[in-house]
């Protein structure tokens, strides 16, 4: 299998330093560095209150810099509201794209987020409203006068954002937790630069629920900490490709996962891998060398990501056949998320404190 990083040289050299991290000698550089970040993350999410006399305001996020499964599990948790009655919307950045906002987003808005036209796509048919905000005040305030009556807002990727409040904190620890003790431990190391995290696990008080990959038994949570779980599931939209020869291709931050789920599921393995950087849009110059990876290596079909597609299949004509490899999140162990969610929502309408 021949595997083509096309990412800059400086992100291949981050990842493999952080690769290796566990090996490297303690640093004070990125020890202090790492406070400093602790500190000024701390002081930017802390503090305001939920809005009174509106929607429920829940923000998902994490402590890595990617790769755990925020915009899957946003999605799910945003259709098991609905199917279960529940009026609401998923308020996201739209990293990457040029759009201020406040604005909403369809899966085919020109110059949206490629999350936040995934995830559009994705709730269209369950009628949750998505919208792009840079500064997500702003898109609270642009939902409250152009949606009224919302039961629930999801903030995505909301833990460290600063100026909004929320009545409830899902973290995702997914790829980042020790459940080996009585107790879960949250893992997180040395903030970007010098590892991938936004945060150390200090910045996981700050959440009243912790999400974590795993099966049915869990440790417990801290004092004050409810442990909810998920499993990924993949599947191929669509089919396994029916070519015998087959590429994989993705833009996104943790390749390596995407990778092993779908030769797990293909046939044969895989001919060519190509990684690309986190977010790439896909320009002309870029295509035109996957076009000839491609028929350098004699490629009948092509696998990617769900966020990828988003960007690829406008333009993606008389190329192999594109499949994508969907993440599908099942909740498990004994209390499911939105569960909770229905919970905390219940206790905020009878005049219950907030966390």
């Amino acid at each position: 299998m021949n595997t083509v990083d096309l990412r800059p040289a400086a992100i291949r050299r981050l990842t493999a330093a952080w690769q290796g991290g566990e090996r490297r000698p303690p640093s004070l550089l990125a020890d202090t560095w790492t406070r400093l970040a602790d500190a000024w993350q701390a002081r930017r999410a802390a503090g305001r209150p939920a809005p009174a006399g509106a929607a429920l305001v829940v923000s998902i996020g994490n402590l890595a810099l990617g790769g755990t499964g925020k915009t899957p599990v946003t999605a799910q948790l945003a259709r098991d509201l609905a199917a279960g009655g529940l009026r609401g919307a998923v308020l996201t950045r739209g990293y990457g794209s040029r759009l201020e906002g406040p604005c909403r987003v369809c899966a085919d808005t020109p110059g949206a987020g490629d999350e936040a036209r995934l995830l559009a796509g994705m709730l269209a048919s369950a009628g949750w409203t998505v919208v792009q905000a840079r500064r997500r005040a702003r898109g609270i305030s642009w939902l409250a006068a152009h949606e009224p009556g919302l039961d629930v807002l999801l903030v995505e990727d909301g833990h460290q954002t600063a100026g909004v409040g929320r009545h409830l904190d899902i973290l995702i620890v997914a790829a980042a937790a020790d459940t080996s003790g009585p107790t879960l431990r949250p893992l997180a190391g040395r903030v970007a630069p010098f590892g991938p995290w936004r945060e150390s696990a200090v910045g996981a008080a700050r959440a009243a629920v912790w999400l974590v990959e795993a099966g049915e038994t869990l440790p417990a949570g801290p004092a004050g900490t409810t442990v909810a779980a998920f499993r990924r599931e993949y599947r191929f939209e669509g089919g396994a490709p029916a070519g015998r020869s087959v590429a994989l291709l993705s833009g996104i931050a943790r390749p390596e996962v995407f990778e092993a789920a779908a030769a797990q599921l293909l046939v044969a393995e895989p001919a060519l891998v190509i990684r690309c950087r986190d977010h790439e849009p896909y320009g002309d110059r870029l295509l035109a060398r996957i076009d000839g990876l491609l028929r350098s290596a004699a490629i009948d079909a092509v696998v990617t990501t769900a966020k990828d597609r988003v960007k690829l299949a406008a333009r993606w004509d008389g190329r192999p056949g594109l499949r994508v490899l969907e993440m599908q999140v099942r909740w498990t162990g004994a209390l499911a998320l939105p569960d909770l969610v229905r919970e905390r929502l219940d206790a905020v309408r009878r005049g219950g404190a907030a966390d």
